[in-house]
Parts: C-alpha cells; sequence; structure tokens
C-alpha cells in the first residue's frame, strides 16, 4: 500500500461544523479525511442529561481532556473524578460512561483512528449557535432507533444499564 501524503489541518469551530446532539453541542475540529483516518478531534460541551450510556468502543480509542467543569468518568468499573486540566485514556474495548457533575462541561476527544465523528454528523442536527441548548430534552425514538443501527456500522456497542455512580 502506497502512504498517503497528508497536509497539514487546521480546526476552529465554527456553525459548519457543530451539532447539537443530546442536548449538547459539539464540534468536529479535525475529522478523517483531514488526517488520512489516524485520529479525530472534537469538542463538546454538555450539562447534566446529556451523557451517554454505558458502551464499549471496538475500534477506537478514546482520550478526553477536560477544559471546564467536573466529569466523572466510570471505565472498566472504576471512577475517575475529572475537572479543568485532568485527562483520562480510554482505550477500546473496556466499558465506560460519564456523567457531567458541573452547571456544563467541555471537553476535548481525541479519537484514535477517526471514523466516530459519523455518529454526530449522522445523529445530531447542525447547531443554530455555538452554545449549549437552553435544556436538556430526552432522546427521540427516532434517535435511539437510528443509533442503535449506526451503532454495529461504526463498531460501537450500546451496553447498558448505566452503573449509578
Amino acid at each position: 500500500m502506497t502512504p498517503m501524503a497528508l497536509a497539514p489541518a487546521a480546526g476552529r469551530k465554527t456553525l459548519n461544523n457543530t451539532y447539537r446532539y443530546a442536548g449538547g453541542t459539539g464540534t468536529i475540529l479535525i475529522d478523517s479525511s483531514q488526517t488520512g483516518g489516524a485520529f479525530a478531534l472534537f469538542e463538546a460541551m454538555q450539562m447534566p442529561g446529556a451523557e451517554p450510556p454505558l458502551h464499549i468502543h471496538e475500534r477506537e480509542d478514546e482520550t478526553f481532556y477536560v477544559l471546564e467543569g467536573r466529569v466523572s468518568v466510570w471505565v472498566g468499573g472504576d471512577v475517575h473524578n475529572l475537572e479543568a486540566g485532568d485527562s483520562i485514556f480510554l482505550p477500546r474495548g473496556i466499558p465506560h460512561t460519564f456523567r457531567i457533575k458541573s452547571r456544563m462541561a467541555r471537553a476535548l476527544n481525541y479519537i484514535s483512528p477517526a471514523g466516530f465523528e459519523e455518529w454526530f454528523r449522522t445523529l445530531g442536527v447542525p447547531a443554530d449557535s455555538l452554545d449549549l441548548p437552553a435544556a436538556v430534552e430526552p432522546i427521540s425514538e427516532e434517535i435511539q432507533r437510528k443509533a442503535q443501527e449506526l451503532a454495529p456500522r461504526l463498531g460501537v456497542r450500546l451496553i447498558g444499564p448505566t452503573p449509578e455512580f
């Protein structure tokens, strides 16, 4: 296989790459097309109640770096309490989820290899502002159905129930 020549990639938060999903606002800063599939960089802003169910990524590792707020991450049965300036590596194949423990949290999510950013493009809707929505609304049955269909294609297993922590 011939190696692909990559160019430097720069990302900026704009309405063109920002989505509303699950009561949060997420921006795909750098995606797989810019990195030859090596990684993607995503910024997430969320409020309590907008967190994901317990799940496993079969293809990618995730690293979170908390920019604002407090987040508790449940991974493989252990809970890690993070605040601004903290980071955590979540290897593929290990169940994980998180809970926002402040009014809001903002974090960078480094996904390697890339591809999972499609989750937000497919299930999210283009944002009309860069701010958080006014409130967290329950995920519709239609989005839940789409998530169940999309998960196997992206190598994600939604395994709930989510543990209390």
